[in-house]
């Protein structure tokens, strides 16, 4: 048989099972590319998680998948232990970080993406240490294009609008709901969630509405038409 060349030799590594420091190599390698591919996206949107976040999550996840591998090949007395203990807990430890990146304000949420890139970008590198190339390309593929391209389609599909939050301060207890609502359809503002609270010491309340207002709405219109009930005192619309 002639002598192996380099192809040969990578190919090898590549399909290889088991976990040597050229296959763990390899495979930390290949998630920080692919953590970087989408962590790229997410710092370019200015997101709090950017690509450093990213290429750590993919690597880390890789790395338990590797040491989750390796422990029962390297020890005797674990050959029968389950190489997916470790690297289950991943998925479990990750949910905290992704968490953490979900922002709680005057009702509104944001971050929710991102937490559930930090979440499929942990599963993607679980699949890279596990060997699962080819899966782990064509996953991290496909984040990218629902992250890229559907964000238009769901734009066009909800309104081709921005989310706010609309609150409206009232000079009592029991504003006219119905009425507020028919002005903000009327202007083509769509509600999407609604809260109210009233004080009847103070005779006054306060309404939070999420709405998705369309770019090229007139904020001042709206305010007017709100200040004709006669009872609004302030008005507010936050990102």
């Amino acid at each position: 048989m002639g002598e192996m060349t380099l192809w040969d030799t990578i190919t090898d590594l590549f399909h290889s099972t088991e976990i040597t420091p050229y296959t763990a190599t390899i495979r930390l390698f290949i998630s920080l590319v692919l953590g970087t591919l989408v962590g790229a996206e997410r710092q370019l949107r200015r997101r709090d998680a950017g690509m450093r976040t990213f290429t750590l999550i993919c690597m880390g996840s890789t790395g338990a998948m590797l040491v989750s591998i390796w422990i029962p090949q390297i020890y005797p007395d674990f050959l029968n232990g389950d190489p997916g203990r470790i690297a289950a807990q991943v998925l479990t430890g990750i949910g905290f970080l992704g968490a953490g990146a979900i922002i709680q304000s005057h009702g509104s949420i944001h971050g929710l993406t991102t937490a559930a890139c930090i979440w499929v970008m942990a599963v993607i590198g679980l699949g890279v240490g596990a060997g699962m190339y080819l899966a782990s390309v064509i996953g991290t593929i496909l984040t990218l294009f629902v992250l890229l391209s559907l964000e238009e389609l769901e734009k066009k599909l909800f309104l081709n609008g921005v989310n706010k939050i609309l609150t409206i301060s009232c000079k009592t207890a029991t504003p006219d709901i119905t009425s507020l609502r028919k002005i903000l359809l009327e202007k083509g503002v769509y509600i999407i969630s609604f809260s109210y609270e009233n004080d009847y010491d103070t005779d006054t309340s306060i309404i939070t509405l999420k709405v998705n207002v369309k770019s090229q709405s007139s904020y001042s219109q709206l305010f007017d038409e709100i200040r004709k009930e006669g009872y609004v005192t302030q008005i507010k619309l936050l990102a």
